[in-house]
Parts: structure tokens; sequence; C-alpha cells
């Protein structure tokens, strides 16, 4: 399972902003401290300013930061998908599985029964305050196969990527899957499409691809 980490100059900004607003509250505290709150706001717009300024920075930081959470994608794969000549209900799927720091890209070509192909992934949705730290949602690309347009099931056998899926499905089953406070959901996901180009990206709940 993949757990991607966003930290990039923009959430730098943010985090300098948030630090700044903390910054700006604290010396706000410390002075009502020294003359009293009382005394702090007889002073005029400056004390009020420094803490209204403070707050509207972290609500700003915060939402600017849910946002890029919850609207964040990873590019898990790519596909080229193109039928086999002569042969009714086959495609060739070319399958490249982008790694991370820990593990390499996989390539692989495989042979699929149907007319349409299916990726399945494991999905593990994150609660929106966690991905507003940069986190995204964890991942494992886990299955490949194939539909017929006609609706007749297949005789061809799932495809397993990245091993057997079946020690998360079991975890499910046994009800060991922890959904708080971290976690606010896990389950199975999968992106079904026509022969053709295709990069596959997973968000915060979900698997999809876009035509190349």
């Amino acid at each position: 399972m993949v757990f991607p980490v966003t930290f990039g100059w923009i959430q730098m900004l943010l985090l300098v902003l948030g630090i700044a607003a903390i910054g700006l509250l604290v010396t706000a505290v410390l002075e009502a401290r020294k003359v009293g709150w009382r005394a702090l706001a007889g002073r005029g717009a400056g004390a009020a300013g420094l803490v209204l300024v403070a707050v509207v920075i972290l609500w700003i930081t915060t939402l600017l930061q849910t946002f890029l959470g919850l609207t964040g994608e990873v590019k898990a794969a790519h596909i080229e998908a193109k039928p086999v000549a002569g042969q009714q209900h086959m495609m060739n799927v070319e399958l490249t599985l982008y790694g991370d720091k820990d593990h390499g890209d996989q390539h692989q070509t495989y042979q699929v029964e149907g007319d349409l192909w299916v990726l399945q992934a494991n999905i593990v949705e994150l609660e929106p305050w966690v991905n507003a730290l940069g986190f995204n949602s964890g991942y494992k690309v886990t299955r490949l196969y194939g539909q017929r347009l006609d609706g007749i099931a297949t005789k061809q056998n799932q495809i397993f990527l990245n091993g057997s899926d079946a020690d998360f499905f079991q975890d499910m089953k046994n009800q060991s899957w922890y959904t708080r406070p971290f976690v606010r959901s896990a389950y199975g996901n999968a992106v079904i499409a026509a022969a053709g180009s295709y990069d596959v990206f997973i968000s915060r709940d979900a698997i999809k691809s876009r035509s190349v």
C-alpha cells in the first residue's frame, strides 16, 4: 500500500503563513498578559488588527490546504490497450505501473479477454483533515481483467498485480480496519475503459482514467 505525500512549494508557503499567523497570535497573547486585555484593547486598532490578521491568515491557510488535499491526484499507471487482430473480444494491454522512492516502475504486456479493460485498486480513504496535511489516500493497484460489450462473462481469470489482495479484503471481512481518527474508509475500486491510450490516476477516494 502506497501513501503518497504532497509537499511542494505551495505547502511550504502555506506552512510559513500558518507559522506566521500562530506567531502573531502568540505575540498578541503575550502582550495582553503584560498589560491586560483591556489595556491592550485601549491602545487602539493595532492590537485588534494583529489578532484579526492572524485569524484570517489561519483561516485562509486551512481552506487552501484542505482544497489541495481533497483535489490532489497521483498518477499511478499508464495503459495502452489495442484489439488483437483477427480475434474477437481480445485485447493486448500494455501496462505501466509507476513506483515511488521505494519501488521501481513496472512495465508488462498482457492479453486480456474482452472489449473493455478493467483496472482495480485497493483504496484507503483518509479523513479530509489528514489530506489537508499533505497526505494522499493510500492505494495499491491489484487486478487487471476484461469485460465484453455484449455482457457475456469472460472465461479468463483475473490477473493479479503487485501480489494478491486477499489480505486486504480479509481484513475488511474481519472488520479490522481502524477508521478513526485517520482513515475514513477502505474498499476496492475499479476503472473501466475501451481500447486506447490512458493515464490512470488515484484521487482521494477513487481510481480514474483520462484518455491521452
